[in-house]
């Protein structure tokens, strides 16, 4: 992989054409309005221009700008989500004058970590995040919330799933905290291209999982 620093607004300018090219079939999985994709083209688009806005300024500046952008003129429920994640991501990424490629997929894990994968936002949430799913849909096999439980570890899920399960136990034994280890696990599956997000369940799932794909395919691409 390049040493090059990863530029944001180039990035989600990846994932706003993987959404754009499959719009269609993420309407299609939303039962509701039909329009997930629509909605998530347009918060895409919201984002990175955003980035583009604060490109000479940290990071940090960049993804705080990029949430109030998405709070205020969002499409459709889940951008209020999607701004928490880029929120919540600035948090894990103070202080970086610049970013790498574990600071980005530190970045996809916390924006989709913030996303409930089915639910509203006025309502109390229960179940997995999409991160959650789409770490299932790597591993091969789907990610089902259990009964009366206050959701998995990320140690105990990732356990249960291969290959995605073994890449990160590999990462950790090598070194790697949690987050670089989900990171490089993520990497592995996705960038590989052995899944497609748009095979997901839910219109939340898939977009998610598309944002990830097309983002760490961006980062391995620099190699």
């Amino acid at each position: 992989m390049s040493q090059s620093t990863p530029d944001l607004s180039n990035l989600f300018g990846v994932a706003l054409e993987a959404m754009t090219a499959n719009r269609e079939q993420i309407n299609a999985l939303d039962g509701y309005n039909g329009n997930h994709g629509d909605n998530m083209v347009e918060n895409l688009r919201l984002i990175k221009d955003a980035l583009e806005d604060k490109g000479s300024e940290l990071p940090v500046d960049g993804l705080r700008y990029a949430s109030q952008r998405l709070e205020s003129e969002g499409r459709g429920g889940t951008s209020q989500y999607y701004a928490r994640g880029l929120n919540q991501a600035a948090d894990q990424l103070q202080g970086r004058s610049a970013l790498d490629s574990n600071s980005v997929m530190t970045l996809v894990q916390s924006i989709l970590g913030a996303v409930p994968s089915e639910g509203h936002p006025q309502e109390t949430q229960s179940g997995n995040s999409v991160l959650e799913h789409v770490i299932g849909m790597a591993g091969g096999q789907p990610v089902q919330p259990e009964p009366q439980s206050d959701g998995l570890g990320m140690d105990d899920l990732l356990s249960t799933l291969l290959p995605v399960g073994l890449a990160f136990f590999q990462a950790k034994q090598s070194g790697a905290d949690t987050s670089e280890a989900i990171g490089q696990a993520l990497m592995g599956a996705l960038a590989g291209g052995q899944v497609n997000p748009v095979q997901a369940n839910t219109p939340r799932d898939a977009a998610g999982g598309l944002i990830a794909q097309s983002i760490l395919q961006a980062l391995a691409g620099k190699g």
